[in-house]
Order: C-alpha cells, then sequence, then structure tokens
C-alpha cells in the first residue's frame, strides 16, 4: 500500500508497508495545478542525510568562535539551537552568528526568545528584526522609513497600522548591565547591543522583557538535546 502525505502546497513523501521500499520525495504543483516532482530519495538516504546535518549542525555551535549567550539555567523552559550564517569554501567556512532558542520553535505557541551572538551584523530575520536592522546599520533614519521600503521591495509585507516604537532596554550579560536598542511592536521586539566584540541580538514573540537576563552559555547540552528531542517528534 502506499500513500501519499501532503502538507500546505507540497507532497512531501510516500509511506510504504516495507520500511526498505520507502521513498521519499519533495514535489509541487505548477501554475496549471500540474504535480511537478522536484526530488526523490530513499527514506534510509533521507535519516543519513538528516542525521549528517544534525551532527555538522550541533559542531558548528560547540566550536562557535565568540561566546554564545542564552537564559540561566534557573530559568525553567525549553532550549533549542537556532539558525545562523557563514561563509567561505565548504570545510573552510568561517561561522558569522548562531543563535539560541528559548520556549518554542513555532513563533504563535508561546513564548519564544532567540539570542544570536554575530562577529558581524547582518540585516535579515523577521519582519521586525528586518527592520529594525536596516535602522540600526543606518540604511534608514526611521523604523517608518525602513517599513515603507520593505513593503515597497516585498509584496508579502503590509504597512503596519501602528509603527513599532524606538526605546531603551537594559539586560544584565553576565551579571552586568549592558543597553540594548530596542523597537517594541505589542507583544513583539527586538533589541540589539555590542557586548565586547560580537552583536548580541534578541529577538522576542510574547516573552516579558523584566525575564530576560542574559549569561554565557558554557554547556550547550540542553539546547542540543531539546533539538534532537524536536528533531524526534517530526
Amino acid at each position: 500500500m502506499l500513500t501519499s502525505v501532503q502538507k500546505r502546497h507540497s507532497i512531501i513523501g510516500a509511506m510504504s508497508d516495507d520500511d526498505e521500499d520507502v521513498q521519499l520525495w519533495v514535489a509541487r504543483t505548477d501554475e496549471a495545478g500540474n504535480l511537478l516532482e522536484v526530488s526523490q530519495t530513499s527514506a534510509k538516504k533521507a535519516r543519513r542525510r538528516s542525521m549528517l546535518d544534525r551532527r555538522r549542525r550541533e559542531a558548528r555551535f560547540r566550536s562557535a568562535p565568540f561566546r554564545l549567550y542564552g537564559l540561566p539555567l534557573a530559568w525553567d523552559g525549553a532550549r533549542f539551537l537556532g539558525g545562523g550564517w557563514w561563509e567561505g569554501m565548504p570545510g573552510r567556512e568561517r561561522t558569522k552568528a548562531l543563535s539560541l532558542v528559548h520556549g518554542t520553535l513555532v513563533q504563535g505557541e508561546g513564548p519564544m526568545l532567540v539570542v544570536e551572538t554575530a562577529s558581524e551584523f547582518s540585516i535579515g530575520g523577521g519582519e521586525l528584526l528586518n527592520a529594525a536592522g536596516m535602522v540600526w546599520e543606518g540604511r534608514s533614519s526611521s523604523i517608518e522609513e525602513a517599513f515603507e521600503e520593505l513593503t515597497r521591495d516585498d509584496p508579502r509585507w503590509d504597512l503596519p497600522d501602528v509603527f513599532p516604537v524606538r526605546t531603551e532596554l537594559v539586560f544584565n550579560v553576565d551579571a552586568v548591565p549592558a543597553s540594548f536598542d530596542a523597537f517594541v511592536d505589542g507583544g513583539r521586539w527586538v533589541a540589539r547591543a555590542e557586548v565586547g566584540s560580537t552583536f548580541v541580538t534578541v529577538e522576542s514573540s510574547s516573552f516579558d522583557p523584566d525575564d530576560v537576563a542574559l549569561v554565557e552559555i558554557a554547556d550547550l547540552g540542553p539546547y542540543v538535546l531539546g533539538t534532537r528531542r524536536s528533531y524526534e517528534l517530526r
């Protein structure tokens, strides 16, 4: 028996009663609604590739060329390895930024706090962080101008009815108060500060700023474990 599994607008895979015959593919439909096969692989190869990718990701965090920051161990909640960016040829890549996630991996499913440490700041991310980054980097003179540029260049984003408010947030970083330049939009906010030779950027969804204190994360174990468990639930 062969059954297909559909997620959003894509056919994500196929399952067989015989594990050896399991084939996975990613496909999409064209404008006429015709199904287009994009790629196909065996479940065994897909699992092996996923495991290798996971190991590379964990190794990248463990060998980070800068300090990583997150919430203290006293904070009781889920932790995950986040994203990052790097450049260079395979095997000679230089890690530029890495983030640690606290709370939930899916925005809207509960409080989320993402803490990114970067040797260089790069504009990107969600709408609010993107707009804030444009102001921080001097590409826009105000958050209003940044949103106007974003919505003009990307039809997926709409100009907000009320613009985020720029303010200062003070968080302890390794028990030392640090001033963060922040933009607050209701329950969402983003904030950035230079800490030593790095940029520390905090992105929040429904996470109270009063509950934020950052410490250097020397033990990535809880983040690795949380990420592995999230893989198992997929």
